[in-house]
């Protein structure tokens, strides 16, 4: 953290009389070995966060740059200036931040602050089966250095499987903005998560899923949202259809459907309940005569509260005129028939 530690590449000390602003703060920063990309505002220091690609041997202006591989020696890094009035002073800069400008063929990366947390994020890997990471870290004033509290990891493999994973850490982590290295920080065996949820599956198998879901330890449901989400739900599904059928085809079928009533019922029980909705409601659509779907849509839309009790009544209704349309009153649920029958 040292300024005698930080190299010549960056200003030390910039001043911006005019407003700030991209273009006028790369007038003051940008030199033959380091160039601005993007900057972000903090307000928790207050300060501005830059990112930078940084010329790890010669200089930009070199042949060598114009005519050979450049960007595999060019670092993407991070500097942080703090702001007393006009001037910018800088506090640190991480020349690992990031990967370099074309390991691992990273497409994007940038840097966002939100009060107090700063997120960083990249993207990687062949554009078919791509790999996106967020690390999350928070200002902490009593050391005045920013500390990782969350990685978010999610991609996919050339097979078509989708992974995805979410950690949490401690405060006694010693993983710090100022410092640490993106490319190895994940691979880490000696940075232990205090909180951890992954999933895998393969969009449109069912089964698969289903399995994955139940693995997940009990103690790590709370965090399933983190992993799947209403959006992930509809990608599942989406992209689990043959080739030539439409967007807006409906994926479930006899041979998926009890796979995924189970899905849905799964994520209703694990309150994930948008995700939940999802499957349910694709159900319903393709078998209407399905009574577990109603019940099971029902309960999400109880679990909602309130403001969708009157839903909630409706596929309850539905469920018990199908139930009593077999022959299966004795089988409806007691609370089912307290919900709609007591004033």
């Amino acid at each position: 953290m040292g300024l005698s530690l930080l190299s010549a590449a960056q200003p030390r000390h910039i001043q911006i009389l005019d407003i700030l602003s991209a273009d006028n703060f790369t007038k003051h920063f940008n030199t033959d070995t380091v160039q601005l990309r993007q900057i972000n505002t903090s307000k928790t220091p207050a300060g501005v966060f830059v990112v930078y690609e940084k010329a790890d041997t010669l200089n930009f202006k070199h042949e060598f740059y114009k005519s050979f591989d450049g960007p595999g020696y060019t670092k993407v890094g991070l500097a942080f200036y703090a702001r007393k009035g006009n001037d910018y002073q800088l506090s640190f800069h991480n020349d690992n931040a990031f990967y370099c400008a074309s390991c691992n063929n990273m497409r994007d990366y940038s840097v966002s602050a939100s009060s107090d947390t700063v997120n960083i994020s990249i993207s990687w890997g062949p554009n078919d089966f791509g790999q996106s990471e967020g690390y999350y870290f928070v200002y902490r004033p009593a050391l005045k250095r920013w500390q990782l509290v969350e990685i978010h990891r999610s991609g996919s493999g050339d097979e078509g499987e989708n992974h995805s994973e979410y950690r949490t850490y401690s405060k006694n982590t010693e993983v710090y903005l100022d410092d640490y290295d993106a490319e190895s920080l994940p691979y880490d065996s000696t940075v232990i998560s205090s909180q951890e949820i992954s999933l895998s599956y393969k969009p449109g198998d069912y089964g698969r899923l289903l399995r994955s879901l139940k693995e997940i330890p009990d103690n790590s449901l709370f965090l399933l949202s983190k992993v799947f989400s209403k959006d992930d739900a509809k990608y599942f599904m989406e992209a689990g259809l043959d080739e030539g059928q439409p967007d807006n085809a409906n994926p479930i079928y006899g041979k998926n459907v009890l796979a995924a009533n189970e899905i849905g019922y799964f994520l209703e029980q694990a309150n994930q309940l948008d995700a939940a909705q999802v499957f349910l409601d694709k159900i319903i659509e393709r078998f209407p005569e399905r009574e577990v779907a109603y019940l099971n849509r029902g309960d999400v839309f109880f679990k909602k509260g309130q403001s969708s009790y009157k839903k909630a009544e409706k596929d309850y209704r539905t469920y018990v005129a199908l139930m009593n349309k077999r022959g299966l009153q004795a089988k409806i649920p007691q609370r089912i028939v307290n919900f709609l029958y007591t004033p």
